[in-house]
């Protein structure tokens, strides 16, 4: 399986009504996404949000990422958030929220 963690850091609350209208029009796209296995979103006080999802592949991955409203989301993104960072890696079961946190925290540090 393919693992992706990501997390958004909002330069602001002002930027929460954009973020949410788009986050949940990807929502919508990934409940049609072929190959996901598991999808999971979190958030960290007000201006901190995570995504874990597991896919069949990588392949399953970079197609749903690449289209559609996850697209258009990801050129929002750049306007709205002030630090964005993503950790793929292979595994044989679906992580938990702590691990998922732990690796990313380990690549690219803590927002504090």
């Amino acid at each position: 399986m393919f693992i992706s963690v990501g997390r958004l850091h909002l330069k602001s609350k002002r930027k929460i009504p954009s973020f949410f209208y788009h986050t949940i029009k990807s929502i919508i796209q990934t409940k049609k996404a072929e190959g996901l296995k598991f999808s999971s979103f979190n958030r960290d006080g007000w201006l901190t949000y995570w995504t874990l999802t597991v896919w069949e592949s990588k392949e399953h991955m970079m197609t749903y990422r690449n289209r559609g409203n996850h697209l258009k989301a990801m050129k929002v993104s750049r306007n709205i958030a002030d630090k964005l960072d993503q950790i793929n890696w292979e595994a044989d079961v679906i992580p938990t929220w702590d691990e998922a946190i732990e690796r990313l925290h380990e690549k690219f540090g803590k927002i504090e």
